[in-house]
């Protein structure tokens, strides 16, 4: 087995044929010589399509994936299995709340308060909360 070349079978080696006949020592280490120099080129082509192909998987799942903002002021409710593992249950409720947002830290992460006032020492992700509606 050689790497870019073809193979003779044995039976093309006893008997004459067009690659048996037309064969040249000179030009073939020729173009493997000049298939090597393409090489380097060949990979770059190679990751340029492999790049293609991952953003346009990426942007077909970001299509899919709705966008979740809250506000100050804003109701919410959270998700019961991110803020207490233990009491995850077959019949618990899945979200607890409602808390307000008081504070965004940055897009996608709150600082919540119960409607009382107290207020919840972590912070929580857009993911993990829902808009409550009265």
């Amino acid at each position: 087995m050689a790497y870019g070349t073809e193979t003779l079978i044995s039976v093309e080696v006893g008997l004459k044929s067009y690659r048996t006949e037309t064969y040249n020592a000179a030009t073939n280490s020729f173009g493997l010589r000049a298939d090597v120099d393409l090489l380097e080129e060949e990979r770059e082509a190679a990751h340029q399509r492999n790049m293609r192909y991952l953003l346009q998987a990426a942007q077909h799942y970001d299509s899919n994936v709705k966008k979740r903002s809250f506000g100050v002021g804003y109701l919410v409710l959270r998700e019961l299995v991110a803020s207490m593992p233990a009491k995850r249950g077959k019949l618990q409720p899945n979200w607890e709340g409602p808390y307000k947002v008081i504070e965004v830290i940055r897009p996608g992460t709150y600082k919540l308060e119960t409607l009382s006032g107290e207020a919840i020492k972590n912070t929580w992700h857009a993911s993990r909360l829902q808009k409550f509606y009265q």
